[in-house]
């Protein structure tokens, strides 16, 4: 049976980044792809701490363009929380907004 829907997280999306054969097969032939807000932030979280942040972010902005790709929103402002949470701990700057 061919998967119709996912429920993208985090570990996947760098899995499909990373052209790994699985994610990238399962993600290029899904009809729908949902992100929640939570996986959002986790993300953008992440490519702060890293240092390829406009790269990254570019790319997923490009990557949520497509029609297939869903946005499930949690809570906004916890998700600008927990992003910022996660950049206040990073050794190499001492503030980022989200």
């Amino acid at each position: 049976m061919a998967i119709k829907s996912i429920l993208l997280d985090t570990n996947a999306y760098a899995a499909f980044k990373r052209n790994q054969n699985e994610a990238f097969s399962i993600i290029a032939n899904v009809d729908i792809i949902v992100i929640n807000s939570i996986i959002l932030g986790e993300l953008l979280g992440g490519f702060a701490l890293g240092n390829k942040l406009e790269l990254n972010r570019y790319e997923l902005e490009k990557f949520m363009e497509s029609p297939r790709v869903k946005i499930f929103t949690i809570d906004e402002k916890n998700i600008r929380i927990l992003c910022s949470h996660l950049f206040s701990i990073a050794k190499e700057r001492k503030t980022y907004t989200c």
